[in-house]
């Protein structure tokens, strides 16, 4: 079994004393780091949509990427559903469950495992710049990421935790593996909608829970309770496991 996560735009450059492992794919993001610095501020700030602010603090990024530190992924990403991973409160073999059991989507560096060691860098996966490969990262990363999770999962299940820009980079290709999707909700009166902000941060915690619990089979996804989130069997169909808990 094998889950994954999106990345986040937030990140905290802080050392860590662990030992770090290397990306799968370090060629192919070396190829876009160079594509990505051929871009200037303004290119950069029409590109992925943001400030000039942040367009500079990612063309400094770029133009000295080779140079860069480089920080564990699940240290170095902040984000919301890092914030539910709580990688600084697990232990070391909760730690070694995700180094095996999780894997974060990239833009840039295609598919990571927890403890690989990567550079500060802002690139989102729907980013639409076109390469050598063709008009976008989808095109760029094309059957890599899918054929590696197929490989990684040694009992051919993936828990699908990633948003649905980052799973596009392995659906809806025919991927050799039974999906899981799990959706986290609010109840609303009758309804029971996917507030983002929440939603985020719920599958941080499923990760941290399937760490916490060495997790090995779906049944026992189940069980998952953190923040008042219960397993819905009504509204949970086929491979779409939903957990629900009252609106905050």
């Amino acid at each position: 079994m094998i889950a994954v996560v999106s990345p986040s735009k937030t990140m905290k450059e802080e050392k860590v004393d662990i030992e770090t492992t290397r990306p799968r794919f370090i060629r192919d993001t070396n190829v876009l780091a160079k594509d990505m610095k051929k871009y200037d501020v303004a290119g950069l700030e029409e590109l992925m949509d943001i400030s000039t602010d942040l367009a500079t603090l990612n063309y400094d990024r770029f133009q000295g990427f080779e140079k860069a530190e480089k920080y564990p992924a699940a240290y170095l990403f902040r984000g919301d559903v890092f914030r539910g991973i709580d990688i600084d409160t697990l232990k070391e073999n909760e730690i070694d469950y995700l180094n095996s059991h999780l894997r974060i989507l990239s833009g840039l560096y295609g598919a990571l495992k927890p403890l690989d060691e990567i550079k500060p860098y802002r690139l989102e996966m729907g980013t639409k710049h076109e390469n050598e490969r063709g008009k976008d990262l989808y095109a760029f990363w094309g059957d890599k990421v899918r054929k590696y999770l197929e490989k990684e999962a040694e009992d051919n299940i993936l828990i699908n935790l990633a948003s649905n820009e980052y799973s596009k980079v392995f659906l809806p290709r025919e991927i050799n593996l039974t999906v899981y999707d799990i959706e986290f909700r609010e109840k609303k009166k009758d309804k029971y909608p996917i507030i983002a902000y929440y939603a985020k941060i719920a599958r941080g915690e499923m990760a941290r829970y399937m760490a916490v619990n060495n997790v090995e089979k779906v049944e026992e996804l189940k069980g998952f309770n953190y923040s008042g989130y219960a397993f819905n069997e009504t509204l949970s169909e086929g491979n779409t496991l939903v957990f629900t808990r009252e609106q905050k």
